[in-house]
């Protein structure tokens, strides 16, 4: 079922994932939001792009993804962690996907976690409409925001789109005093190139001043899922970088913004 044709306000997900320990401190739960209106070439989610029911068919078995869910539904489901929540300083984590696209949905859930005293943390790649947002991320602990790449003719190539709009709502968020982690994928002679580096260091040290950074090292976990998908077609095999440039960028990030703050995803 399309999430359209559910009652006002009902999301779409794909799973919740308990007792997350990667996507925020402490013990978290997060949602995993359908929708994406970013084509990236690197995507290890296929299944979460399109708003709509998939079926992954591996070689042993099948899996369907996508379900229907109430706001309010959710958050009794998820409240009844909150002693695990407070106990550890995690909460809830909305990932994707991009939640953004199901704004409505995300707008209820921001609200019942808010009520209940329950943390929250969002990802996204940032493609949004600001002033209709603004609501959900003010009320937001932490935002972790993807910044791809800086030339915005390359960003288009790798993702379908432009990053003006990407740059300008970083710039907007921080001026909310919302903390905000800035994350930049590393693939090998794409992204990750030292013209790329300096260019991204240049506008997060004139625009976003005390960010923190993370580096997240590109990996080919998505490919079983294109096959699954029968979307073989579409996959594109990248490249990573090694140790050594990995740690090369975090101490060049380090230098030149803030030393310490540039941590390397896992």
């Amino acid at each position: 079922m399309h999430p359209q044709a559910v009652k006002a306000h009902s999301g779409f997900i794909s799973k919740i994932q308990g007792y997350s320990t990667r996507d925020g401190p402490g013990i978290r739960t997060t949602v995993f939001c359908v929708g994406c209106n970013l084509r990236c070439l690197w995507c290890a989610n296929p299944e979460l792009i399109e708003s709509k029911v998939q079926t992954l068919h591996y070689k042993d078995t099948t899996e369907t993804i996508g379900q229907c869910i109430t706001p309010q539904e959710l958050v009794q489901k998820l409240v009844r962690d909150k002693v695990f929540y407070d106990q550890s300083g995690g909460g809830v984590t909305f990932s994707g996907g991009e939640p953004t696209v199901q704004a409505d949905f995300l707008r209820a859930l921001a609200s019942g976690f808010e009520s209940r005293g329950i943390s929250m943390w969002i990802e996204t790649c940032g493609y949004f409409d600001f002033d209709s947002v603004k609501d959900i991320f003010v009320k937001m602990e932490h935002v972790l925001y993807d910044i791809k790449c800086i030339d915005k003719k390359l960003h288009k190539e790798l993702t379908g789109a432009d990053n003006a709009l990407i740059l300008d709502n970083a710039v907007k968020l921080h001026r909310l005093d919302v903390p905000l982690t800035v994350r930049m994928p590393a693939i090998k002679d794409v992204n990750f190139t030292m013209e790329n580096l300096t260019a991204t260091e240049a506008f997060i040290g004139e625009n976003l001043p005390g960010v923190d950074i993370e580096l997240l090292p590109y990996h080919n976990f998505g490919k079983e899922k294109y096959e699954a998908l029968g979307l073989t077609a579409l996959w594109h095999e990248f490249a990573a970088p090694d140790e050594q440039e990995i740690e090369t960028a975090q101490l060049f990030f380090g230098k030149q913004l803030r030393p310490g703050r540039v941590r390397i995803s896992p």
